[in-house]
Order: structure tokens, then C-alpha cells, then sequence
């Protein structure tokens, strides 16, 4: 298969865009690229003409609440004047107090249709724990789509053994990871610390829900005599393996431990505007060595929107220049996203480049992606012309087409139509 005749965005550092390019891949695995006029088309290859549109990466979503893709359970929230941290566990409480097994499944599914139209190919996020509806679930929903999909319930105390009896042995593959996001750490007894480091040798991966350290800090030591952080590293949690969703009002300490782990911090910068605790702390994360990925939360899919949110409140909160904002969003979006990926899916890939997984996304222009500043930053000028200039017309993982003219590929139209019945026949 070769996409031609497009402005190419390799993310690599030793040749991040190419004009008039031509992609050639197969197998799965990219095998050129390059020029257009260096590259001789054999008779029989398959020829894609991406009409001067752009070639980049598909996107991987380091954190899709796929829970919400239905339900209004934010807007449900925010009706009483909830905010700050309390309003991330008044969310999670209200899922669980109102999802069912159709809930749960057209919920999944639609997450992954809106997911395709936004250009991913992977993501991961947390789901509210229905018994009813298990792992297998997901599984086979990632393999009708051709998606990778790593996805796990949220854990409580009240709920530990029983989620840890029904998650503990789900195997992964080249297409789903089980995980479990664990919420209101600073309650867990040693006992329950033990249970979950055991997942780890199951091959399970933890995510831990720190909305405010802080608030988690002070009930830790009223409750246990120390730390967050210190508990969590005696009982073995924080390991590299392990993950951490939002991660605010982290002190230089605990930054420090988090980056030497290795650990992944998430962030959904729209979310946390949502619900009042945004901090603009992207620079300072990443300036202690930390992974920080981003991801939609449960704001919805378009992983550029919240791009373009770190170069709005990046220039307002801090006054960055746009060199350093450029650095921000290729750090976070476009390598740390894709190397969670790795770790999830195991396979290369979040670069146009000979050897890696051809996971592509074609992006049509409403205006002219060609004129591009030499004097700007690239990706900076490409975050902002493609969150206002274009629509998502291709899509392929692993070099399979799982998206055309925005259409999904492996489900068909009177399926499509079901669904969207059995959506506004839901009770929510």
C-alpha cells in the first residue's frame, strides 16, 4: 500500500516533515519514506492519493473515560456546585450508582467509534465495574473495531475483592491490556496494599487516581501516621508498571520519586478545568524528568483539542514563548502517548519511519496545510491548523484501513443504525 501526494508528519527528529511525500507499508510495517519523485510505483502496488492533504501518526489517547460517552454524569455533577477534588470521586460515585450492562456495552462501543473519527487507533481508560459485563467484553470489541483498547474498572475499597476475582487472571494481547484504576488510596490498609501488588505478577497494570495529593497526604498521615507516597513505595505499588491520573499538588519529592520509577502521569486538561483543579504544571512535571501524557478524560475524544489547550493555558498561566509550548506538546502528545502504547500494546509506533508500525491517520485540509511558517515551531503551527482547518478522512492500524472518507470499516451501516437506536432507547 503507498499514500502519496500529501505533507508528511513524521515526528522524527531527523526528518520531521517531508513535502510532496510517499509512504510506502506492508505488512503492517512502514517500508519507505520519502519524496515522491525518488520513489518508483511498481504496476501492481495499491495507490492512495491523499489530494495535498496531511499524514501523521494516528493518535493514541492516554486516557478516554469511555464511561461517559453516553451519559451526562459531568453535567449531572456539576448541577450541584461541586468542584475541586471531591467533584472527581462525586463522578466516579455516580456512575456506579446508576451504570448497568447496556450502559456499559453501548457506552464502550460508542466510545470507540467517536475514538476512530478523532484519528486513534489506541487508548485506555478507566470503566465503572459492572459484573455483569466482563473483560472478554472489551476484548472482542477491540478486535471488530481493529483498535487496541487497554481498559479496566475503578477500584475501591468496598470493592477490591471482588473486581480482583474477576480481573486478576484476564490475559493480555496484541490488542487489549487489562488494567485497574484504583481510587481513595490514602483508605487502603496494608492487607489491601498487598492485593494489589500481587496484580503486578499477574501481568496487571495499576493506575492510581491522585486527584489532590495534597488532600491525599493529609489523610493518609491523620489515618496511617505517613505519606501517600511513602505507604505506596513500603507495599511495593510504585513501580514502573504502575500509572497515575492526574497527579495534583505534587511536591519536588514526590516528583522526583515518580520520574526515577519511571512512572506515566496523565493529565486531561480540559477535565480538570471542568471540575476546578487545573494547574498549569505540565513545564514543571516535565522538567523533573516525568512522563506526562495526556488524554480527553471525560471531555470526549479529540486529543488535539486538548493539544491546543496546553498552548492556551500555556501562554496565559505561564507567558511561554512558543518554542517552549512546541517542546510541551511534542513531549507529551506526540512521544510519551506513544511510548504508554508501547508498554500497552508492545509494538513501534507514533513516527512515520522505516520499521514502524504503520498506524497512519490522513487528514484532509479545509484550507492549505502546505503553508506552513518556516519560522515557527512545526508542531505547534500543525496542532493549531489541524484542530481549525481539516477532517480526519483515513485511518489505519497496523496498516489495515479502519476508517475511510469517516466512515468506520468493520462495521456496517444497518449495524450502525442499530446502535444508534439501542442509544436513544437507553434509559439514563
Amino acid at each position: 500500500m503507498i499514500v502519496t501526494n500529501v505533507l508528511a508528519f513524521t515526528n522524527d527528529f531527523a526528518n520531521p516533515l517531508v513535502d510532496d511525500a510517499l509512504v510506502r507499508f506492508e505488512n503492517g510495517e512502514i517500508t519507505y519514506v520519502g519524496p515522491r519523485r525518488e520513489y518508483s510505483i511498481q504496476e501492481d502496488e495499491e495507490v492512495v492519493d491523499g489530494e495535498k492533504g496531511l499524514l501523521l501518526p494516528a493518535f493514541c489517547n492516554a486516557h478516554l473515560s469511555i464511561y461517559s460517552s453516553v451519559s451526562s454524569y459531568p453535567l449531572k455533577i456539576i448541577k450541584g456546585y461541586e468542584n475541586g477534588a471531591g467533584y472527581f470521586n462525586n463522578l466516579l460515585k455516580s456512575g456506579y450508582s446508576k451504570t448497568n450492562e447496556k450502559i456499559a456495552k453501548v457506552s464502550a462501543e460508542l466510545a470507540v467509534l467517536k475514538a476512530l473519527k478523532s484519528g486513534t487507533v489506541s487508548f485506555s481508560g478507566p470503566i465503572f465495574d459492572c459484573p455483569e459485563v466482563d473483560a472478554e467484553f472489551y476484548r472482542e470489541l477491540a478486535r471488530r473495531y481493529g483498535v487496541n483498547i487497554a481498559v479496566g474498572p475503578v477500584v475501591v475499597k468496598e470493592s477490591i475483592e471482588s473486581i480482583i476475582e474477576r480481573w486478576h487472571e484476564v490475559p493480555r494481547d496484541s490488542n487489549f491490556c487489562p488494567l485497574i484504576y484504583v481510587s481513595e488510596l490514602a483508605t487502603y490498609d496494608e492487607e489491601d496494599l498487598i492485593k494489589l501488588r500481587d496484580l503486578y505478577s499477574k501481568g496487571i497494570n495499576l493506575n492510581l487516581f491522585i486527584f489532590d495529593m495534597k488532600q491525599e497526604n493529609d489523610l493518609c498521615l491523620s489515618r496511617w501516621g505517613e505519606s501517600l507516597i511513602e505507604r505506596l513505595l513500603k507495599n511495593g505499588i510504585l513501580v514502573p508498571e504502575c500509572g497515575i491520573i492526574y497527579g495534583g499538588n505534587l511536591s519536588e519529592t514526590d516528583m522526583d520519586i515518580i520520574s526515577n520509577r519511571r512512572i506515566f502521569v496523565t493529565k486531561s486538561i480540559r477535565s480538570e478545568m471542568y471540575a476546578g483543579t487545573f494547574q498549569p504544571n505540565i513545564a514543571d512535571l516535565l522538567g523533573r524528568g516525568m512522563h506526562v501524557s495526556i488524554g480527553t478524560g471525560f471531555m470526549g475524544t479529540e486529543l488535539i483539542e486538548e493539544a491546543r489547550e496546553i498552548v492556551l493555558s500555556e501562554r496565559y498561566h505561564k507567558h511561554y514563548d512558543n518554542v517552549v509550548i512546541d517542546y510541551e506538546i511534542r513531549k507529551t502528545l506526540y512521544d510519551n502517548n506513544y511510548k504508554l502504547a508501547q508498554r500497552f500494546f508492545g509494538k513501534r509506533t507514533g513516527v512515520i519511519k522505516e520499521g514502524y508500525s504503520a498506524d497512519l491517520l490522513l487528514a484532509k485540509p479545509v484550507l492549505d496545510f502546505e503553508r506552513l511558517d518556516p519560522e515557527l515551531p512545526t508542531v505547534l503551527q500543525l496542532i493549531l491548523k489541524t484542530s481549525c482547518e481539516s477532517n480526519y478522512e483515513k485511518v489505519w492500524n497496523t496498516g489495515e484501513l479502519i476508517l475511510d472518507k469517516g466512515f468506520p470499516q468493520r462495521i456496517s451501516r444497518k449495524e450502525l443504525k442499530d446502535l444508534s437506536r439501542d442509544i436513544k432507547n437507553l434509559e439514563l
